[in-house]
């Protein structure tokens, strides 16, 4: 009965402390995003200035892969054949002190089942990844429509999650094309795109389309250009994933160096992505699906997030040829035996918060495939 009672007087001042903070989020809230997105402007035009003059060094590929590089790529390594470290939510910059102090307070009225500690995590810029040898980055994406004038910006939340580097996700896809430009041959990139819709949206924030896709779509091809590596591309003469996954036929690496894929995760407006063109040919993305969908024609990349069930399918994805996604953490949530679940189901793509990192020292934990490798044959 003690219990109970401290918990009630522990309860109120916290709520109070949580109304407080949330209204004091939506006042300053377009002050914040203004913030992120004149720090991104800032840091890509002296991005450009250092590219220009010659002051950023290209990385060296094989520093990253566990093997020889030169020997896998000249024997024909295809793409289903590699793993890369990836990272989630790429795009989070630190939190702002609002954000924390909400977070905290919704520490403070769950008794702590909310975890307080999730606004503590944060991913370098998506240069910095890059360089450390992060071949696959994760963006969420919210949507704005201002009287016909389509825009995406990167975030995990409005008001709760605000904080970003890809304020104008435009500019986001102009800052992964310098790098690429500026490290001419590197292996393939792959973003994972998942477009959000908030419960409480910002004014002119919609909820993701088919015909937000579609404007997407043109974003990505106008600001990737030909670094764009589209499902045609990898189909080649192929009329469907189906066939060519059937044929053991992903294209080779080589074949994709200097390249940058897109994936759109799956979600409420995948299918009608799907429909606009079953065979997949003419969009930009290549839409990601679970692992329910392994034998349609359309599936090339699945999602499955959970490492100890890739483990269960993982003959089958094998036998299909398909590409998969898991992830071997949570920010605050470290399982050595995730971690080995997740290398032990050879994923294509496995997700970490903890990836090398340019601040890394030797005490940090660090999810690589053993001396800071990011890439490895399967």
């Amino acid at each position: 009965m003690i219990e109970v009672i401290r918990r009630i007087v522990e309860f109120f001042p916290s709520l109070i402390s949580l109304i407080t903070v949330f209204f004091t989020m939506l006042s300053v809230n377009t002050e914040l995003f203004e913030i992120d997105r004149s720090n991104q402007i800032s840091r890509i035009e002296a991005l450009e200035k250092a590219y220009a003059n010659g002051e950023i060094m290209p990385v060296d590929e094989a520093t990253f892969f566990d093997g020889n590089l030169e020997d896998e790529l000249k024997s024909g390594m295809k793409f289903n054949e590699v793993s890369f470290l990836a990272t989630h939510n790429s795009y989070q910059a630190p939190a702002f002190d609002e954000t924390k102090k909400l977070f905290s307070s919704l520490s403070g009225i769950s008794f702590g089942i909310y975890n307080g500690k999730k606004a503590d995590f944060w991913s370098e810029t998506p240069t910095d990844q890059l360089n450390s040898g992060i071949r696959s980055l994760e963006i969420d994406i919210e949507t704005f429509d201002c009287d016909g004038q389509v825009s995406f910006t990167c975030m995990h939340s409005p008001y709760f999650e605000m904080s970003t580097y890809c304020s104008d996700f435009a500019l986001g896809m102009k800052e992964i094309a310098m790098w690429s430009d500026n490290n001419p041959g590197h292996l393939p990139v792959t973003i994972i795109i998942e477009p959000k819709s908030s419960f409480l949206p910002m004014k002119n924030m919609k909820s993701f389309s088919v015909d937000y896709a579609v404007e997407l779509d043109k974003v990505l091809r106008e600001t990737l250009g030909e670094k764009l590596f589209t499902p045609a591309d990898m189909l080649r003469d192929y009329s469907s994933f189906g066939e060519m996954r059937a044929a053991d036929d992903w294209c080779k690496i080589s074949d994709m160096r200097g390249k940058i894929l897109v994936l759109l995760h799956e979600g409420s407006v995948t299918e009608k992505y799907i429909n606009i063109d079953p065979s997949i040919k003419t969009q930009a993305m290549f839409p990601m699906l679970r692992e329910a969908d392994i034998d349609r024609d359309c599936t090339s990349f699945i999602l499955c997030n959970a490492p100890e069930d890739l483990l269960e399918i993982r003959e089958e994805l094998d036998d299909k040829k398909v590409i998969a996604r898991t992830r071997a953490d949570k920010f605050d949530s470290v399982s050595q035996e995730r971690r080995e679940q997740a290398f032990e189901s050879e994923a294509q793509i496995i997700s970490t918060d903890y990836p090398p990192r340019t601040d890394s020292t030797a005490d940090s934990y660090i999810v690589s495939f053993g001396n800071l490798k990011t890439i490895r044959k399967r």
